[in-house]
C-alpha cells in the first residue's frame, strides 16, 4: 500500500510499504479521510519535543476514518459492540488500560500504560483494536468523523472550564480549534467573542455563530474585550493559540472570578513573564487541558451526528495522499483552515 513516511524535518515521502495485517481483536480499515493536526505539523517541522531522529521513519496521522475491510482472529467477548466488515468507523488512537492509577481515578487522558495500537492515518490502510472503533451513523461523512479527535480534546477543556448561561466568553484564535471551541461555548449558552488577526477566519467565526469578533491586527484585543463587557472583562477565556502573546492577552482579558483555559501547547517551549498579582487580585482560575478521554471521543461523535457542532465548514483544503506534503505545508503556513487528506475515491 501507499503510506506517508516522515524521515526528518520537512522530509515527508509517500512510499510503498507492506500492507498491515490485523491481529487478534483488530480490524483492517481502508482509510478514507485523515485530518492534518497541529501536532502532526510540529513533528514535521521538528518543533515538538521528542521529534528528533529516533522512531523515524514513521507514518503520522491520528484523525482518521474509513471502512472495515477485514477482521483479525476473534478474542473473548469483552462486552464490545460488534464490528463487521463493511462498517464505516472512526478510530480513537488513545488506547487506555483502565487499570493504572490515573485510569482508576478517571483521568484516562493520562493513562500510564497508553498503548499505540492505532496505526498512522496518512496511509491507504490502517489497523485498530475493535475497542478503539466507533461505528458512524449513515449521514456522518468520513471527513466529518475525522474531527472526532480534535473535538474530543475541546470537550476535555470545557469539562474543566465553568461557563454559565449568558456569560461572556472569549476565544483567542479562530483556527479550526478555536472555531470548535466557539461552537461548544455557544451551545453552553454563552455570548461568544472571538479574537484573531486573520480576517477570513473572523468571517468564518461569524458564520458559525460568534456574537462579536475582534481583529487583533487592527485593535488592542484586551481593550476591545473590556469595551464589549462594560469594563469587566470576560467570564471565561479559552486560549487556542500556542503563543506567549496570546496567553498574555487571554490572562489580561479575564474578569474578576474569571476562568482561563490554556488549551494550546506552546512550541518551542517558552517562558511567560507574569505578575502573579493579576491572578491573585482577580481571583482567576487558570487551567490547562491535554488530550481527551474515551467518553469525550464518543461524545464528540454525537455532537457531530446531531449537528450540534458543525465541522464540514472548517475544511478549506483537500489533498490526495500523493500531495500530503503540500497538506502539511498548507497547515504550517496557516493558509485556510483545516487541511484534509482524502483517500479511496
Amino acid at each position: 500500500m501507499k503510506a506517508a513516511r516522515l524521515y526528518g524535518i520537512r522530509d515527508l515521502r509517500v512510499e510503498e510499504v507492506a500492507d498491515p495485517v490485523p491481529g487478534p481483536g483488530e480490524a483492517l480499515i481502508q482509510i478514507r479521510s485523515c485530518g492534518v493536526c497541529p501536532s502532526d505539523v510540529r513533528g514535521y517541522l521538528g518543533t515538538r519535543s521528542g521529534s528528533g531522529p529516533s522512531g523515524l521513519p514513521r507514518t503520522p496521522g491520528h484523525e482518521w476514518a474509513g471502512v472495515v475491510v477485514a477482521l483479525g482472529a476473534p478474542v473473548p467477548d469483552e462486552g464490545l459492540p460488534p464490528i463487521r466488515v463493511g462498517d464505516r468507523v472512526v478510530a480513537d488512537w488513545r488506547w487506555v488500560c483502565g487499570t493504572c492509577y490515573q485510569c482508576r481515578r478517571g483521568v484516562f487522558n493520562y493513562c500510564e500504560n497508553l498503548r499505540r495500537g492505532v496505526r498512522g492515518g496518512f496511509a491507504e490502510y490502517g489497523v485498530a483494536p475493535l475497542s478503539q472503533l466507533r461505528v458512524l451513523p449513515d449521514h456522518v461523512s468520513f471527513e466529518e468523523a475525522a474531527f472526532c479527535e480534535p473535538l474530543a480534546c475541546i470537550l476535555n477543556a470545557h469539562s474543566a472550564t465553568d461557563i454559565g448561561l449568558g456569560e461572556d466568553v472569549v476565544i483567542v484564535g479562530a483556527g479550526p480549534i478555536g472555531l470548535l471551541h466557539l461552537q461548544v461555548a455557544r451551545n453552553r449558552g454563552a455570548r461568544v467573542i472571538v479574537s484573531d488577526p486573520i480576517s477570513t477566519r473572523l468571517a468564518k467565526a461569524r458564520e458559525l455563530g460568534a456574537h462579536e469578533t475582534i481583529d487583533a491586527s487592527a485593535v488592542d484585543p484586551v481593550a476591545r474585550v473590556k469595551e464589549l463587557t462594560e469594563g469587566r472583562g470576560a467570564d471565561a477565556v479559552i486560549i487556542a493559540v500556542g503563543a506567549v502573546e496570546a496567553i498574555r492577552q487571554g490572562l489580561a482579558m479575564g474578569a474578576i472570578n474569571g476562568r482561563i483555559n490554556i488549551f494550546a501547547g506552546t512550541y518551542p517551549p517558552a517562558e511567560l513573564p507574569l505578575d502573579p498579582n493579576l491572578i491573585h487580585y482577580r481571583q482567576l482560575r487558570v487551567t490547562g487541558s491535554h488530550d481527551f478521554t474515551p467518553h469525550h471521543f464518543t461524545t464528540a461523535l454525537r455532537l457531530i451526528q446531531f449537528g450540534i457542532v458543525r465541522v464540514a465548514p472548517l475544511i478549506s483544503h483537500r489533498f490526495p495522499l500523493d500531495e500530503v506534503r503540500e497538506a502539511f505545508e498548507t497547515t504550517a503556513s496557516r493558509r485556510g483552515l483545516k487541511s484534509m487528506v482524502v483517500l479511496g475515491g
